[in-house]
């Protein structure tokens, strides 16, 4: 088995009543020399879809061979987390550094 944490909107994709809020936990069966694009399909989810994968706590790319027993996170596009705002920084949807507290929100 391989367990598959969905987060953002492909925890909908999956399961339309899921709450943003609640832990989108999936256990699928193991398929060997499986890899992440092929996973996806099986999933039914494109990716283009996907932001961030992560095998084993590791950012993976798409052909990332799947071990036995796998942690899979997938997160729906738009979600930049390794960054903590800087690619958002980077490619300027971030312009200013915020000076009233209300300005956070």
């Amino acid at each position: 088995m391989i367990e598959i944490h969905l987060y953002g909107s492909l925890k909908k994709k999956i399961n339309p009543n899921a709450s943003f809020a609640e832990d989108t936990v999936l256990h699928i069966p193991y398929i060997e020399n499986e890899q992440l694009f092929q996973l996806l399909d099986r999933l039914n989810i494109k990716l283009d879809e996907c932001g961030e994968l992560f095998c084993n706590g590791k950012v993976s790319m798409a052909t990332t061979l799947i071990p036995k027993g796998a942690r899979i996170g997938l997160f729906s596009t738009g979600m930049h987390l390794l960054c903590g705002g800087q690619h958002l920084k980077g490619h300027g949807f971030i312009t200013k550094k915020p000076t009233k507290k209300s300005e956070y929100f």
